[in-house]
């Protein structure tokens, strides 16, 4: 017995210094994708970079958000983050991200969407996937009703007509695919309409301008456009597209990942956004991505960055990109891969993500969203343009004096606000005394045990 617990005094005396030595970096990744598509690229980087480890967590999209929110709030953030690139307006206004313009700014020609990680002229993230949807038609129905299946609807009047010549509800037939009772989707289905009739949300001098003629020109005509449509979820949409049951739906690039599975012998064309006339206007559609970020708690920004540099190269994004088909690379080289130029249909998301919008960078972007959402939901289920505008500006108007008088974005989640905006020299501190405290403790009880060894070392020989 003497001698197990000699073996064990034995092993923790050895194992304790290296424990506590801090010689090795860690550091936590949190990101949104299945761990196959990640855990390769970890395990190469760990094998070039000895001593670094990177633990990877998955966290879901319908509580990823509240879920870094929480973590900010009681000082457990991540060291290392993806985010939507909509939310990084709430976290650089909230002053949670380490600023890494020297860390990214030379990468800037090579990559796309660097408006969502700046704030102020200052970088707070680095681009990492993007993404955008375009216009998908059914070729099948387009022939049946005497449309030109080579060629997706190019104006808001041939898109009503044909959603028209198509819809029939009793044969189980929908012009159009409308979004409707879905949380961050509406907005991204509604907006196109706006922004391509140089409509906007807010002006260069951060004024609420959503209701304005281009914007409520373009609600009249979604309206119109509903007569002739099936309004359900974005799942439900894809669904019934498949199905071929939608003569068109705005959509992403995740279908040509299912339909060629679910649905082989679909014949399906996509199309830029229509814009509002052949002489008026742009097509033009939602641009939105993924990005990586540091928070300022994160125990090695410079090691952090060199990971986050490696992970967003070509060779390390495409393979994501080839299985997935959710995202697009954000590096611009990618675009010349064969599988962009071997699908004609692949070629027109590039073609559309050169005019598409990413929405406000706006500290308040999460409320702004939904204010659009609701705006547009209401019309659709009756109420008029003059009340939903009136009452999208009331609420503004609260969530405006409500963030201005003193309660943070943070607070607004229902998180504890706990030092949410301490600096990474106050973190760094913290992680110091922690360090120390963990030495002095791990000492003590090396002259504990060591003593322990003495006298049983002692009394054996006795």
């Amino acid at each position: 017995m003497r001698k197990t617990v000699l073996r064990s005094l034995l092993l923790v005396l050895m194992l304790l210094p290296g424990a506590l030595s801090g010689a090795d970096v860690e550091l936590t990744f949190w990101n949104f994708w299945d761990p196959k598509f990640i855990l390769p690229v970890i395990s190469r980087f760990e094998k070039d970079n000895p001593g670094v480890k990177i633990r990877n967590e998955q966290i879901s999209w319908g509580n990823g958000l509240d879920k870094v929110v929480v973590a900010m709030a009681n000082n457990r953030a991540p060291d290392i983050c993806e985010l939507g690139s909509t939310w990084m307006g709430k976290f650089m206004g909230e002053g949670a991200l380490l600023d890494v313009t020297d860390k990214f700014c030379d990468l800037k020609p090579d990559y796309l969407m660097w408006e969502p990680a700046t704030m102020n002229g200052r970088l707070y993230g680095m681009p990492w996937l993007a993404g955008t949807r375009v216009m998908f038609y059914n070729r099948k129905l387009f022939k049946e009703a005497g449309l030109d299946p080579d060629r997706g609807p190019e104006t808001w009047d041939e898109l009503l007509a044909a959603a028209k010549l198509i819809h029939n509800p009793e044969k189980g037939l929908y012009g159009f695919g409308m979004n409707a009772g879905e949380g961050h989707i509406l907005y991204k289905k509604f907006m196109p309409f706006v922004w391509g009739n140089h409509g906007h949300i807010i002006d260069e001098n951060g004024n609420f301008i959503f209701d304005s003629p281009q914007t409520r020109e373009a609600l009249e005509f979604y309206l119109k456009l509903k007569e002739y449509s099936y309004c359900e979820k974005q799942d439900l949409l894809d669904e019934a597209f498949k199905r071929g049951r939608l003569g068109l739906a705005i959509s992403g690039s995740w279908n040509f990942a299912r339909y060629p599975i679910d649905a082989p012998e679909l014949d399906f064309g996509v199309a830029l956004m229509p814009k509002p006339a052949k002489d008026k206007g742009f097509s033009t559609s939602f641009l939105g991505g993924q990005i990586l970020v540091l928070f300022k708690s994160c125990k090695n920004p410079d090691v952090a960055a060199k990971f986050i540099r490696y992970l967003t190269t070509v060779e390390n994004t495409l393979p994501i990109t080839r299985e997935a088909l959710v995202s697009f690379p954000a590096h611009k080289n990618a675009y010349s891969d064969e599988m962009f130029t071997r699908d004609p249909r692949l070629g027109v998301f590039v073609e559309q993500m050169k005019t598409s919008v990413h929405p406000p960078i706006h500290r308040l972007w999460i409320e702004l969203e939904k204010i659009i959402n609701d705006t547009v939901e209401k019309a659709m289920y009756g109420e008029s343009p003059d009340k939903v505008f009136a009452e999208a500006a009331l609420e503004y108007a609260r969530v405006t004096q409500r963030k201005t008088s003193g309660q943070s974005a943070v607070a607004a989640t229902g998180a504890t606000p706990v030092a949410v905006t301490s600096t990474s020299g106050q973190s760094g501190g913290s992680t110091q005394i922690l360090l120390l405290t963990l030495i002095g403790v791990g000492t003590l009880l090396n002259a504990i045990m060591l003593m322990f060894l003495i006298y049983e070392v002692k009394k054996n020989a006795g």
